[in-house]
């Protein structure tokens, strides 16, 4: 098994050849570069491939699939509105995009544990079982005759109910009726221009939206088995991020290496072990063929973008020093990345002004007239993505 194998800390494993070739081949599970046929360019089909993509920024997370698409915003709304997509949070507490027929099943299956860890959290505010109870009979009520609520709508549900909405007690609740399968995010409603002008709303889950708006119909939901389940989470998992150690695999899913190699079993082969230096490592029989250089976009990446935060270990996308300016004082906030040549080599903000994105680059060192360009060009795609214009400027680190 997988799980015998010397893993990799960060960066010592492994040549430094060999940790560019991991990340080469990364990006092109991550449909980053090249990026995947056109047909499998659809908002619905990115997030289906990952099986779930972090996104509790939503404008982060909307990028993460435009980048990967070359479509607009209007279209990951759309694929929204439609039902397809929703955000939830399936596992390690954070939201995640899942294609809407994913998400029961996979929060049924990973939400324990982040479910176990936020108990106390709760107890600390308020949040007892009978509030928990009482605040779904609320919402399902309201969404029964409202199809869709905005946060600020469910506060004033659970005020009208008698239920106090104070402090984080309503984003509590809300998250909770989430992994118990009552909630899920629905239409995304755009309360102006730009990448932060834009707003959730909560809708009845599937199996208890009857009446209610915003269902993709409970015909569509799938509900695998639990060995199914598990192939399901092994299969999509390394083939959209391989290669993966198993503590990736775990770390990503918040599961311990048991279920991980349990799942990885429950593939049948199709998930198989690759030795890297002295590091064991978790392809897939479908793997797609890595891009060559000349095929390889610069990129830039949202800061909370599968191409990092699908990983415990980092080391063959940035070295240690580079992880510090991407998550400066390591509090977790992950700044945009610019990606060339399968490495990180600068960070990026945005600023929006009079109609105008500005991204503000701080490359690692000096950027080449390639690099200059190949960033124009993401640029570019950016702005197309969020239907505004877009410039670029280098700043000094």
């Amino acid at each position: 098994m997988p799980g015998r194998a010397a893993y990799p800390r960060q960066g010592y494993a492994v040549t430094p050849a060999q940790r560019r070739d991991l990340a080469v081949r990364r990006l092109a599970a991550l449909r980053l570069a090249p990026l995947a046929p056109v047909a499998a360019r659809t908002p619905l089909a990115v997030v289906e491939h990952h099986l779930a993509m972090q996104a509790q920024d939503l404008s982060s997370g909307l990028w993460s699939i435009g980048v990967r698409t070359g479509g607009t915003v209007s279209d990951v709304l759309a694929s929204v509105e439609r039902g397809e997509l929703t955000r939830t949070w399936p596992m390690r507490g954070t939201l995640h995009w899942v294609a809407t027929a994913d998400a029961g099943w996979l929060t049924a299956l990973l939400a324990a544990p982040s479910m176990r860890a936020a108990a106390r959290v709760l107890e600390r505010e308020g949040v007892i079982d009978e509030v928990v109870e009482r605040a779904g009979r609320l919402w399902t009520e309201h969404l029964t005759g409202a199809g869709a609520m905005t946060r600020a709508e469910a506060s004033a549900a659970l005020t009208a109910g008698g239920v106090d909405p104070s402090g984080q007690r309503t984003y509590h609740l809300l998250v909770r009726q989430h992994q118990l399968g009552l909630l899920r995010q629905g239409p995304i409603r755009r309360t102006g221009a730009g990448p932060a002008s834009f707003e959730p709303t909560f809708v009845l889950a599937e199996g208890e939206a009857d009446g209610a708006a915003g269902g993709c119909g409970s015909g569509s939901v799938r509900r695998p088995e639990r060995a199914e389940a598990l192939a399901i989470l092994a299969d999509r998992y390394v083939a959209s991020h391989g290669p993966v150690t198993e503590r990736d695999f775990a770390g990503w899913c918040d599961q311990p290496l048991r279920l991980v190699r349990e799942a990885v079993a429950a593939t049948e082969g199709r998930v198989r072990v690759e030795t890297v230096g002295e590091a064991a490592y978790l392809v897939h029989e479908d793997a797609p063929p890595a891009a060559s250089e000349q095929t390889s976009p610069v990129l830039l990446l949202p800061g909370f973008d599968e191409w990092l935060l699908g990983y415990k270990d980092r080391s063959a996308q940035l070295t240690r020093e580079q992880e510090r300016a991407v998550v400066p004082g390591g509090n977790g906030v992950f700044r945009g990345t610019l990606v060339a040549d399968s490495a990180v080599v600068g960070t990026w903000r945005r600023a929006v002004a009079r109609g105008t994105i500005t991204v503000e680059v701080t490359p690692f060192t000096r950027p080449s007239r390639a690099l200059r360009s190949g960033a124009d060009e993401a640029a570019a795609a950016y702005g197309r993505f969020w239907e505004l214009p877009c410039t670029l400027r280098w700043v000094d680190g």
